[in-house]
């Protein structure tokens, strides 16, 4: 902490650099948002990202005034407490949540292609800006690391898969067998597209 209200850096804007400005949550956000639309196309823009907070509870999205009908609105991104005083797990939250606004369908459990995918860009964000290279230090949990797993098979076969299927379908929780056949992905071996698609399990 390097300012005299001891909040952490990552939430306080101490206007040092090049460019007179920190990085903080909000700034980390814009270029987590900016990273996702060039690899993967644009997020769904009937649901605006209002925010982030931090909670009690695992990282998570929210949907403040919806209702399992709506089709727009806006999302919260919830962090886990422990975030607060730590940086890089702040970020690693942050970019894996920042995939699930890619397309919103509520109350649609996501498939293990959305979470793998989600969890591979995570670990690639810390990676590349912090130099982060112990996944497992991150993603604790071996169901998310399976599914990082399965998706980074999928993006060694093509590595454009996501913004392909995307393009057929924008909405992961949509995504069927068929999707991969329109997006000319036809060659991905039929076990992994149906592992992908599987419910993923968070319980």
């Amino acid at each position: 902490m390097n300012n005299q209200y001891n909040i952490p850096d990552h939430l306080f804007n101490a206007h040092t650099g090049s460019a007179g400005n920190t990085w903080t949550l909000a700034t980390y956000t814009y270029r987590i948002l900016a990273e996702i639309a060039r690899r993967y196309g644009q997020r769904d823009n009937n649901w605006l990202l209002c925010g982030v907070e931090f909670h009690d509870g695992v990282p998570q999205v929210w949907y403040p005034g919806a209702d399992e009908t709506s089709t727009s609105g806006y999302i919260a991104i919830m962090l886990s407490a422990e975030t607060f005083s730590d940086p890089r797990r702040a970020v690693y939250q942050l970019a894996h949540e920042c995939v699930h606004t890619l397309s919103t369908v509520i109350h649609v459990k996501a498939p293990v292609l959305e979470e793998g995918l989600a969890t591979v860009f995570s670990e690639d964000m810390i990676e590349q800006w912090f130099g982060e290279t112990d996944k497992r230090a991150y993603t604790q949990d071996v169901r998310y690391r399976d599914a990082a797993e399965n998706v980074r098979t999928l993006l060694q076969l093509e590595p454009d898969a996501i913004r392909r299927l995307r393009e057929k379908q924008p909405a992961f929780k949509l995504m069927t067998a068929a999707t991969f056949a329109d997006a000319g992905l036809g060659q991905v071996p039929q076990p992994l597209v149906d592992e992908l698609l599987r419910t993923f399990d968070v319980t």
